[in-house]
């Protein structure tokens, strides 16, 4: 079983985005420099692969549009960057002026988003890498600067011939990733029924999933919602896709629908062996959606491997078993919650089937994408005007402060390396061009990763240059560190640095011999620029999480509120249209994804910064039950429709969103005083003695010996219905207990 987990991560990484993407960069990068030096002008090469390597930085997945005009603009950037660079080289106080406008102007372009950075980045990298050149003459340096426009040039042909022959490469990729995390996110949650877990230790492992996962479905949308609303992918494979995104959104609300007091489960049932028949059962569905994962990324198709309808019975057969020893009824509604986590995971097999047939293309004339679906609200749309850069010139925008960081973090590296007399200053630009970023907690974290990839990649290099001199040996270990220096960059980037410190090394092995010395100058010129890079941070302008919390705690309170009200019309016999529902569903998520992502950089950052940690992490906590339980109604009202409604839901309803909105302005410090508490209602004790009246009622027909009747389906539903409202209610005032503490 573990041998077959091993070669299943294998396949996940062969079939990556990160891997088809280190393969093409390092294509893009090594051919010209071989194809340069078999005609004797190997620094020419390294000029064009500079350009490739730079330009490649910019080529991330989107529609061919940005990816066309992303590399198009990145070649022009590059190309007037390399030339400038060059022209400047002899004259110390022009390059430093010049090497603080390129960093200030180019970290600017964080502003457009992720392509926006990559851009800035990749021309940062040659600009640094120019200063490596020290006998350029006008007529060299625009010789030089040509030839990284070739590079830059062969790759854009090179990526833009290879997305015409391979179009849905890159979202295939995307969507199988999006599915293996969603996976893996369901195999966190099923670790509630291990017996004698830590629920709350888990809650931790759950939260930081749920971040990749809604990292990873924003991927999927910007690719192909956005292909789909440009009227670019209107095929068979495209629409399958599409069919399989929304039903993988579908069911991560599923597995989130199966939320329950995880800790009252564990103490109710810690002597049966239920809760581990339910574990090894959501394995198999874990299993069964790691295979779909896989062949989607690998545009394969998938068969179930696992009878899941007869491992449901099983289950099925347990759970009748306990409740057949518990004598009155009243006991036997202690295995209510069995039923309900079992009934949604009998609809989650329905979709896993669904999803096994769509990667087969089945039956695809049958299925149609929901007309009022409206696709193209659910993906965001990135400005690319110069009002967008003009509105952050300013010392409230981060990315401003963050530029400048850049700017003076650069000018001191290039002003000490001349005070020192150190013979690569380019190396001490470059780590802190890499490691600087706008927060506090991944710069650190990147400066710990990078020093231990240094000086682990040093000694890797230093140990086969010792063993062997055979410079073919050399060269084979060279390409492969190329590829796994570019495949596991965005994945892993401590093992990223340790491929690349082998690579330079190997290279200036061929180009300067001087190995030993090479070695110390890299791992010293590391040192100083991660300390660099580290002591701006913290000393210029930080930026520290806490300040940003309480605007992410609002956010999040807002969008379960929509969520919550939504969801509940449902049971008041209101209509609400698809696109709003789903839209407030996935702002709910995307809310929670980013409160929790900055609590995590909150903890990164010093002690003295992190500001009401633990009350803080309660209330995320406390935010994605409350969504699990919006959820688990949502869920029931689509599946099995509301049969009963009662006129206290809408009344408990009003008494929880107006709860929910003096929530929202406790979060924030300015409103937090205003916030009155919310008048008491009868509605629950009068649901509570119509349940019990239920409860009763069935009592009485099975002592006269009746089946299945509508009290029975009733007092199910009420059941259902009224345990979520009850757990809502006390999570909301949970949330108010938090809030005022941390206040």
């Amino acid at each position: 079983m573990r041998t077959e987990q091993q070669i299943n991560n294998v396949k996940n990484f062969l079939y990556s985005y990160h891997f088809s993407n280190g393969m093409r960069t390092t294509i893009s990068v090594v051919v010209p420099s071989l194809v340069f030096a078999w005609f004797g002008m190997l620094d020419l090469g390294i000029a064009v692969s500079m350009g490739a390597l730079c330009t490649a930085l910019s080529d991330v997945p989107g529609t061919i549009i940005h990816k066309r005009n992303g590399l198009i603009i990145s070649t022009i950037l590059i190309f007037f960057t390399a030339l400038g660079t060059g022209l400047l080289i002899p004259y110390t106080i022009p390059m430093a002026v010049w090497i603080g406008i390129c960093c200030f102007m180019f970290a600017m372009l964080l502003v457009y988003g992720n392509r926006g950075g990559n851009i800035g980045t990749g021309c940062l990298l040659v600009l640094v890498s120019i200063l490596g050149e020290t006998q350029l003459t006008p007529q060299l340096t625009l010789l030089h600067a040509s030839m990284v426009l070739l590079g830059s040039i062969w790759y854009a042909v090179l990526a833009l011939t290879l997305w015409q022959i391979r179009p849905y490469l890159n979202v295939q990729q995307a969507l199988g990733d999006c599915i293996l995390q969603t996976a893996r996110y369901l195999e966190v949650r099923a670790n509630f029924y291990t017996p004698g877990i830590n629920v709350n230790e888990n809650y931790k492992a759950v939260l930081a999933q749920q971040v990749i996962v809604n990292e990873k479905q924003e991927n999927v949308r910007e690719l192909l919602l956005k292909r789909r609303s440009a009227q670019q992918g209107t095929t068979s494979l495209n629409k399958s896709m599409v069919l399989i995104f929304l039903d993988m959104v579908d069911l991560q609300e599923q597995i989130m629908a199966s939320q329950t007091d995880y800790n009252a489960l564990q103490a109710d049932f810690k002597d049966e062996a239920i809760l581990e028949k339910f574990h090894l059962l959501i394995m198999e569905f874990v299993q069964e959606l790691k295979n779909i994962g896989m062949a989607v990324a690998a545009g394969q198709r998938s068969l179930p491997k696992a009878n899941l309808k007869f491992e449901m019975e099983k289950v099925k057969q347990a759970i009748a078993d306990i409740t057949l020893k518990l004598p009155t009824l009243k006991e036997r509604t202690r295995t209510i919650p069995l039923t309900n986590i079992l009934q949604n995971l009998q609809d989650m097999a329905q979709r896993i089937y669904n999803l096994h047939r769509l990667t087969r293309l089945e039956r695809l004339k049958d299925e149609s994408i929901d007309p009022k679906l409206e696709l193209s609200k659910f993906t965001t749309r990135q400005k690319y005007d110069f009002e967008t850069f003009r509105d952050n010139l300013t010392f409230k925008s981060h990315i401003f402060r963050h530029s400048i960081r850049v700017s003076l973090a650069t000018l001191a590296g290039y002003g000490l390396g001349l005070a020192l007399h150190l013979d690569r200053i380019y190396w001490i630009l470059l780590t802190v061009v890499v490691i600087l970023k706008p927060g506090f907690g991944l710069t650190k974290s990147r400066s710990i990763q990078r020093l231990i990839g240094t000086v682990t990649g040093a000694l890797f290099a230093a140990g086969l240059l010792y063993i062997t001199h055979n410079d073919t040996v050399i060269f084979v270990v060279m390409l492969i560190c190329i590829l796994g220096a570019y495949s596991f960059m965005t994945i892993q980037y401590t093992l990223s640095v340790f491929f690349v410190t082998p690579f330079i090394i190997f290279l200036l092995h061929f180009l300067h011999p001087s190995d030993l010395y090479n070695l110390t100058q890299r791992v010293l010129d590391t040192f100083i620029g991660g300390g660099i890079a580290f002591f701006a941070n913290m000393l210029l302008w930080p930026t520290w999480e806490h300040n940003f919390l309480p605007d992410h705690m609002k956010k999040m309170m807002e969008a379960n509120r929509k969520y919550f009200e939504l969801v509940m019309r449902a049971y008041s016999s209101e209509q609400v249209s698809v696109t709003d529902f789903k839209l407030a569903r996935k702002d709910a998520y995307v809310a929670a994804a980013n409160l929790m992502s900055a609590f995590q950089r909150m903890l990164s950052e010093p002690k003295s910064k992190q500001k009401n940690a633990s009350e803080v992490y309660h209330y995320v906590v406390l935010n994605h039950t409350l969504t699990s339980h919006t959820a688990t109604l949502a869920a029931y009202s689509l599946h099995h429709g509301v049969q009963f409604p009662r006129p206290e839901y809408r009344e408990i309803t009003d008494y929880l969103l107006h709860y929910m909105d003096q929530l929202i302005l406790m979060t924030d410090p300015a409103t937090g005083g205003s916030a009155q508490p919310s008048p008491l209602i009868h509605a629950f004790d009068r649901l509570d003695a119509h349940l019990e009246s239920l409860v009763h009622q069935r009592q009485q027909e099975i002592n006269d010996g009746k089946g299945p009747t509508p009290t029975r389906d009733e007092m199910l539903e009420t059941k259902q219905v009224h345990d979520q409202l009850m757990a809502i209610l006390a999570l909301v005032k949970d949330m108010s207990k938090a809030l005022t503490q941390s206040a």
